[in-house]
């Protein structure tokens, strides 16, 4: 299988950052941006439930998304520079894309599709946005089973309270293969996803989505 260490370094660290946002209570969500040079220039993480200390300045609010805290992070000196990408594990919600247009980014990677909150449709759909001509890429591949992973687990986690949430049957519908096999390992051993995770359990419930 391929290994965390042998994806591009963009999707490296959004990994490790979305693994941290999850450890830390949050939604396991990162972003970062690069340069035409594909150098990292600004990193953030979904930082919406915890206040510990990490690349995001935007903690314990509910603007605290990935996406946000990687543009607020962005140095003066990139943020009229045409050639910058966003990487995100999770595809943006409406407030995240609207940051991201009003920007000057015009590229985004995407790690796994938010069928429930994402918003990339708007890009058709909106004359302003449509006018922005931001390019999107949706990874596949490895990277869309680990950023899914990521953000199903957060979700269970999330509204474990309300396993009828809207949500889940969003995600079955675009998912189906990879929640029906997430489903059945977290059934075998529940505690597997019990607090802390590491990429290694990624990899272990990764390797059985096929």
């Amino acid at each position: 299988m391929e290994k965390l260490q042998q994806l591009p370094e963009a999707w490296q660290v959004c990994l490790d950052l979305a693994v941290e946002g999850y450890n830390a209570g949050s939604m396991g969500i990162a972003a970062v941006i690069v340069d035409k040079a594909g150098n990292i220039v600004a990193r953030g993480r979904n930082q919406l439930r915890d206040d510990k200390d990490s690349c995001s300045s935007i903690r314990m609010s509910s603007v605290a998304h990935a996406e946000i805290n990687a543009l607020n992070n962005l140095p003066q000196e990139y943020r009229e520079d045409r050639e910058l990408t966003l990487y995100t594990t999770v595809e943006p919600c409406p407030m995240c894309l609207g940051a991201v247009a009003m920007s000057r980014i015009r590229a985004i990677k995407i790690g796994c599709a938010d069928p429930h909150a994402g918003s990339i449709v708007m890009l058709e759909h909106n004359e302003y946005l449509r006018g922005k001509n931001i390019a999107v890429e949706y990874a596949g591949g490895e990277v869309e089973k680990l950023c899914f992973l990521l953000h199903y687990l957060s979700i269970r986690r999330d509204l474990s309270h309300n396993p009828g949430h809207r949500i889940f049957k969003a995600l079955a519908r675009r998912y189906p293969h990879y929640v029906k096999a997430i489903d059945a390992v977290l059934e075998r051993d529940e505690s597997l996803h019990r607090g802390d995770i590491t990429t290694e359990f990624l990899y272990y419930a990764s390797a059985r989505l096929g």
